[in-house]
């Protein structure tokens, strides 16, 4: 049992702070993949300090990654509890960044992150403290976390819709944009298998949460890039990514990415993670799923066209359902950002 029956938010703040990348790279943007690996660190370290218990990362819920971050830059994260479940442990995380040569620190981007509290039987833990909304700061938190529930709500909401229909007409997989070149997203599929290296579990002998993001964001770029035939291309979102269950050190682990939507200057893409215990991967079981959005953009950091499209009239009925899912999403984005 934890020492306390309850605790505010308060209560768990902590923070990770580092320079990031490397000296001969300095002033170069540095990839998303490294960043949400401190994410998870930020997130764990603000969990323990609430439930004192081993964790596992369970979803990143959609996590913005707006602003540049560069090789040298000072990074910092801030983290504190936000929700508390029955085993599970919701943390709000935000980034800042400073460059090398200045002296204000600014806000780069921010997100949720759910943990699990675990027992000596690796089993889910409920013996965690309740969360308590006492002091005025926290209790704008409890009011973010509202308004966090509205938005997961209507994600729900076009994902379970899209789920219960039997038939996409391809006249429905609407393109906006004019292409010079068409692809079909069995096309765009790129796959990577690796076993991971005792650095990278836990003391309970499972792969860091954020040691998987990050290989899932770097295979997510890798993915955009092909398709679109720039390199210049960075990771500025991810969501609905959830550790379904947990990768081990034997583990044969396999990635399967695939492109899912392309919107004007940015695009979508979906990662499955499989694994078997045997080596064996036609006997593997899914473990993680994810969704990057990725932006194309020129030498000048100016957001720029993608010129290829996905040919929807060849897909399969899987593949017409995540377009049809990230389209709705688009239109609402579309709204926000019209240069998207």
């Amino acid at each position: 049992m934890s020492d306390t029956l309850t605790k505010t938010p308060t209560d768990s703040e902590s923070y990770i702070a580092e320079i990031v990348g490397e000296e001969s790279l300095r002033g170069e943007r540095i990839g998303a993949g490294k960043m949400l690996h401190l994410m998870d660190l930020a997130a764990a370290t603000a969990a323990w300090k609430h439930a004192r218990t081993p964790l596992v990362t369970l979803a990143f819920d959609r996590i913005e990654l707006l602003n540049m971050i560069c090789h040298m830059d000072y990074v910092k994260y801030e983290a504190y509890v936000i929700k508390v479940g029955k085993t599970s442990i919701c943390v709000k995380v935000d980034g800042f960044v400073k460059s090398p040569t200045e002296m204000e620190i600014l806000p780069a981007h921010s997100g949720v992150i759910t943990m699990v509290s675990i027992d000596e039987n690796k089993k889910p833990n409920p013996n965690i403290p309740k969360l308590v909304y006492l002091s005025e700061k926290d209790v704008e938190r409890k009011s973010f976390v509202e308004n966090r529930e509205k938005l997961k709500a209507e994600r729900k909401k076009i994902v379970s819709e899209i789920a219960a229909l039997n038939d996409i007409p391809i006249e429905a997989l609407k393109d906006f944009y004019h292409r010079k070149s068409y692809v079909t997203p069995k096309q765009t599929e790129l796959k990577i298998q690796k076993v991971f290296l005792p650095k990278n579990v836990n003391s309970l002998g499972i792969v860091f949460g954020g040691e998987t993001i990050e290989l899932m964001e770097e295979l997510a770029l890798a993915t955009a890039r092909q398709f679109s035939g720039n390199f210049q291309m960075v990771t500025i979102a991810m969501e609905d990514v959830y550790f379904l269950k947990p990768l081990y050190l034997n583990n044969l682990v396999e990635m399967i990415s695939m492109v899912t939507f392309v919107g004007n200057t940015t695009l979508t893409v979906d990662i499955i993670v499989k694994t078997c215990d045997s080596f064996d991967l036609s006997n593997s079981h899914i473990t993680n799923k994810g969704t990057f959005t990725i932006l194309n953009y020129d030498r000048s950091g100016r957001k720029k066209t993608i010129s290829t499209g996905l040919n929807m009239n060849e897909s399969d009925f899987e593949s017409r359902k995540l377009y049809l899912q990230e389209q709705k999403k688009y239109k609402i984005i579309k709204k926000i950002d019209p240069q998207s």
